[in-house]
């Protein structure tokens, strides 16, 4: 994928959780969403009309990937939660694209966060935060990668990270679009951390991405990587780490959709792991 391409991922799922921000029940609160967009998408996300069309093109489109979207990032930001509450002081987004979290959630000014991403990604990332914030806050420092070309260690002892604090890992909608040796390299870093730490995946199912109706779609958003459930917690495992958590679509719509009164198509294909150290 290109950079352009790569950049208007990232400002696509900033639209979706700015989108999730004019629900009748949101999901979660992101006020900076909507303002980090510009042109046409921030049109589109301020007016009702415009915004039922764009969500029902998107369903016919890709069936259940705004459920997707909207669902991981409660899930995501429920987990950064509970691991600052813990303790943790040293965060690690990897594939950070239009991340809000280090801005928006309770406790992140007290930790130490370390953005990366694709160098265009954080590029963008940079001049939508100069909009909204004045530029990144200090407790905040961006290192770009390419997962494919360096090992996530390397990059962070480059840019002076502590490897050896407890650390919060998170890594969304990343895995599957790039080869299991990235995926392993990134195991790797993550079980070499102090105990206590934590890792937050997002995965594609093999079972999915072996489907052959979602054949187009692998070939359309170029999935590279995906695990079976048992065979990711084997792989976490023999790098020293426990998984305690592994949700998808079913656990997404009884805990989060349900209890709002909400009811709307989830994609089966993405699941969550949460694994500590």
């Amino acid at each position: 994928m290109a950079a352009s391409g790569q950049v208007r991922t990232a400002v696509g799922v900033g639209v979706m959780r700015a989108l999730e921000g004019h629900a009748r029940q949101p999901l979660f609160d992101d006020p900076l969403a909507e303002r980090m967009l510009t042109g046409w998408a921030a049109v589109m996300v301020r007016r009702r009309a415009l915004r039922r069309a764009f969500l029902g093109a998107l369903d016919r489109a890709g069936p259940g990937f705004y459920g997707a979207v909207v669902c991981r990032t409660r899930v995501i930001d429920d987990e950064c939660r509970a691991a600052l509450a813990a303790g943790l002081r040293q965060v690690v987004l990897v594939g950070a694209g239009m991340d809000t979290r280090p801005y928006r959630l309770p406790g992140m000014a007290a930790a130490r966060v370390w953005e990366l991403d694709l160098p265009a990604v954080q590029d963008a990332k940079k001049a939508a935060l100069s909009r909204v914030l004045d530029g990144p806050p200090t407790h905040v420092r961006f290192a770009p990668i390419d997962l494919v070309a360096r090992p996530v260690a390397d990059v962070l002892r480059a840019a002076g990270a502590d490897l050896g604090a407890p650390t919060l890992v998170v890594c969304e909608a990343v895995s599957m679009y790039v080869p299991d040796s990235a995926v392993g390299n990134l195991l790797a870093y993550a079980g070499s951390l102090a105990p206590g730490s934590r890792l937050v995946l997002t995965y594609l199912s093999r079972a999915v991405r072996g489907d052959p109706r979602h054949a187009g779609w692998a070939r359309r958003l170029g999935w590279r990587s995906a695990f079976d459930p048992r065979e990711l917690a084997g792989l976490l495992a023999d790098r020293g780490l426990r998984v305690h958590a592994d949700v998808g679509a079913d656990e997404h719509r009884e805990r989060l959709l349900r209890p709002l009164g909400r009811s709307m198509a989830v994609f089966v294909g993405e699941r969550i792991v949460v694994a500590t150290v």
